[in-house]
């Protein structure tokens, strides 16, 4: 049960840093390479503070990591990270599935129920 919460918890994390626009598109950023916090907040116009609390909750749904930078061992590059996206598609992945069957076999149970009133009626009927 553990497990599962925790599992659920990871979802709702990603699913929620997904739902805002400028998070999103600090992920599109991202996906040219791994960017330092300046070189990512250059084209939002919102305070160090602001892309900070956007980065954290990036950082704590797994979508993205900071790395320590090569060059001088103190500053940060952030990164994508693939895992939480992964598990989230195969979530959304598992659920569409189970629509589409369930839309699947609607569609033909109507199709056979618009057949069956559709025939003609049977001749051992008397007509008035």
């Amino acid at each position: 049960m553990v497990g599962l919460l925790k599992k659920e918890e990871k979802l709702d994390r990603v699913f929620a840093a997904l739902a805002d626009h400028t998070r999103r598109r600090m992920l599109e950023r991202l996906r040219k390479g791994s960017l330092t916090i300046s070189e990512l907040a250059e084209p939002f116009s919102m305070s160090f503070a602001g892309v900070a609390k956007h980065i954290d909750v990036l950082n704590s749904a797994g979508l993205v990591r900071k790395v320590k930078a090569q060059e001088d061992g103190r500053s940060f590059r952030l990164e994508l990270q693939s895992k939480a996206v992964s598990e989230a598609f195969a979530w959304l992945t598992y659920h569409q599935e189970f629509w589409a069957n369930k839309l699947d076999r609607l569609e033909a149970f109507m199709e056979e129920e618009e057949l069956k009133n559709d025939k003609p009626r049977s001749k051992s009927r008397k007509k008035n």
